[in-house]
């Protein structure tokens, strides 16, 4: 039997196992029939990796199953998170003519947003751009990037640059912050997502237990890539990463996938198995043996607790906790290997350490070299002698930072405008928690869990380049929380003008 075949066996039993437990949460107000249909379409998709060996027929019959999804009138952004991250981020080069090589490449998510999304315009609402938060400057932020993407390259080449910035930033956050308008729109999209991730979680457990890589045949099998056969190891065991380009991209995922259980386990009476199912995420992301996100999960901890009620006195619980466990942990073999992989608390001889100082290293040399073009960065950095000398044995100069990829390609300007975003979205939504009066506990949980989601992202990417699937999930969750912002606006105004009333109503 090949192996993509043994592959694809283990990936339908492994998700099916998951899909049987997940409607066993019994998540309230969510309808039975419509996880059944978020699973159909995610072994669909599935399937399509496995099965078919021509990228532009894979992409065929992806249009083609999402077309049927439509057609069959399915509630698209629901489905869109359902499906988000169900394949591998293949990419699609489109051919030009003449002297035109290629016109564009576009990736698994671009295509499920235009489908799903960009052709989803009764969801839509329709109000000038004043009334959704932050969407001017992320306007702002494209031109900026298109603009300086531009510098030392061709028209068509530009114009091609310009192009994937728009559909990978602008367009996903515009119709994701436009089109979420309910609590109930909320819920469901949180539990897609989660329904999304669920399988992978198991997967990635298999992966490290059984030392196999589950998607490496299907990244063969399609695009013909020996990369897919890569394993990567951190001491004897494999780092999984299912589906995803690199165990810290699969962390990252995991964090997300425990921020939202956070929030349904308000709404789930299946106490029990909601903690299996975070235990099984937890998991997961010890099995990536990737410490960003392993931070990045404290910091989600921290962020959830620090937004909710009683705040000082979960924190003192949540503390002497997590010491008790470290200090259970480290009487044993496994505790001090897991202690030892963490940040500075590995010896220096470690492979840990190493990637430690390279961080540190890399923050040097792009200080010594932001200081060359503070305002606007170059687009060639990486070809400076400055980077040249962090060239690893690979070939490659890995720059495992966001913030520092976006200040030496775009300056300040560019940096400074993101980070206005996503602090802007960051705290304004925990603003908003307080501000909201206890009856809207709905709402309450919803910017509970988006504000220590959204933390944990600008945290994690502090550790790793914006690569894969990474960038598309901090802009789709920063159009959640503008959606979420813009709807907490209308409640606190509606408050306010029922107490108008009131005290107009008052006799005099």
């Amino acid at each position: 039997m090949p192996e993509y075949l043994r592959a694809y066996i283990v990936v339908f039993f492994l998700s099916n196992s998951i899909f049987w437990l997940l409607p066993k949460l019994n998540i309230s107000d969510i309808n039975r029939a419509e996880i059944k249909q978020w699973r159909n379409y995610w072994l669909i998709i599935a399937t399509l990796c496995f099965f078919i060996t021509n990228i532009w027929l894979y992409v065929f019959c992806l249009m083609v199953v999402l077309g049927g999804a439509i057609h069959a009138k399915a509630d698209r952004l629901p489905l869109f998170f359902a499906v988000s991250c169900a394949s591998p981020l293949y990419h699609l080069t489109i051919p030009g003519f003449g002297i035109i090589n290629y016109l564009i490449s576009i990736s698994y998510v671009t295509i499920v947003v235009i489908m799903l999304l960009g052709f989803n315009r009764q969801q839509l609402t329709r109000q000038s751009y004043s009334h959704f938060p932050l969407l001017k400057s992320v306007v702002l932020y494209f031109v900026v990037v298109s603009i300086l993407e531009s510098r030392g390259t061709t028209v068509t080449h530009a114009l091609r640059l310009s192009t994937t910035a728009f559909l990978t930033v602008l367009l996903p956050f515009s119709l994701i912050s436009r089109s979420v308008n309910d609590t109930e729109t909320f819920k469901k999209c949180f539990v897609a997502l989660t329904l999304c991730l669920a399988p992978l979680a198991l997967m990635g457990c298999f992966e490290t237990l059984k030392y196999w890589k589950l998607y490496s045949s299907s990244l063969v099998n399609l695009l013909g890539e020996g990369s897919g056969l890569r394993y990567s190891l951190r001491g004897d065991s494999l780092r999984s990463s299912t589906l995803f380009s690199s165990p810290i991209v699969f962390g990252y995922m995991m964090v997300i996938g425990m921020g939202l259980l956070l929030y349904l386990q308000k709404y789930t009476t299946a106490k029990r198995l909601w903690a299996l199912l975070f235990t099984l995420f937890l998991i997961a992301l010890y099995f990536t043996k990737a410490r960003g996100p392993w931070l990045g999960f404290a910091v989600l901890m921290v962020l959830y607790i620090w937004s909710g009620p009683n705040k000082f006195g979960n924190f003192t619980k949540f503390s002497l906790g997590s010491l008790t466990a470290l200090l259970l942990l480290s009487m044993t073999g496994f505790g001090e290997k897991l202690i030892g992989m963490l940040p500075f608390m590995s010896s220096v001889e470690s492979h840990e350490a190493s990637t430690v100082e390279y961080r540190i290293r890399l923050l040097e040399q792009a200080a010594k070299l932001f200081q060359q073009n503070p305002l606007f960065g170059a687009a060639n950095y990486r070809e400076t002698a400055e980077m040249e000398v962090m060239r690893q044995g690979q070939g490659i100069i890995d720059v495992v930072n966001s913030y520092i990829d976006i200040g030496l390609s775009y300056g300040i300007v560019g940096l400074g405008i993101f980070l206005f975003i996503f602090a802007a979205l960051f705290f304004t939504v925990l603003k908003k928690v307080r501000a909201l009066p206890e009856t809207e506990g709905d709402l309450i949980n919803i910017g509970r869990s988006l504000y220590a989601i959204l933390g944990a992202i600008l945290f994690i990417i502090f550790t790793v380049s914006s690569i894969d699937y990474i960038p598309t999930f901090y802009w789709i969750f920063a159009g959640l929380c503008s959606a979420y912002i813009r709807q907490c606006d209308r409640v606190l105004a509606d408050k306010y003008t029922l107490k108008k009333q009131s005290i107009q109503a008052l006799p005099t």
